[in-house]
């Protein structure tokens, strides 16, 4: 992430904030590694952690998730009117049916969601419900 923004709990805790904002530059960063301090502790601790390994990517399996209920969802989405404004039904239950357009059907599953809460003025719970017949 060159320019994102990310908070993972256990470092926005205000009493864990407060403690790294007074450590000494020494502690946070030491050659190419940050949160040296953190580092150290869980390579004493949990050194199953891995912490001085090469940073990884954080995957989820999207696509194993969407895929049973895919044609399911092409059908509820093509109907919403977020997509229909922009896509045509067949091309939308293609996207969902077509496994050469899997990397398409997230945007579109939570374009599908956006739509129906903010245009259609479903609650989140019916715009889930509504596309999960």
């Amino acid at each position: 992430m060159a320019h994102g923004l990310e908070g993972r709990t256990p470092f926005l805790d205000p009493e864990v904030a407060a403690f790294a904002f007074h450590l000494t530059d020494n502690l946070k960063v030491r050659g190419r590694f940050g949160k040296y301090l953190l580092r150290k502790w869980l390579e004493r601790h949990c050194p199953a952690a891995a912490p001085w390994a090469k940073k990884r990517g954080f995957t989820v399996p999207v696509a194993s998730w969407i895929a049973p209920r895919a044609r399911e969802l092409g059908e509820s989405l093509a109907s919403v009117e977020a997509i229909a404004a922009a896509i045509d039904a067949d091309t939308v239950r293609t996207i969902f049916t077509d496994d050469a357009h899997a990397e398409r059907r997230w945007p579109l599953l939570f374009l599908g969601l956006w739509g129906r809460i903010h245009v259609e003025g479903a609650t989140p719970d019916a715009a889930l419900k509504s596309l999960l017949r």
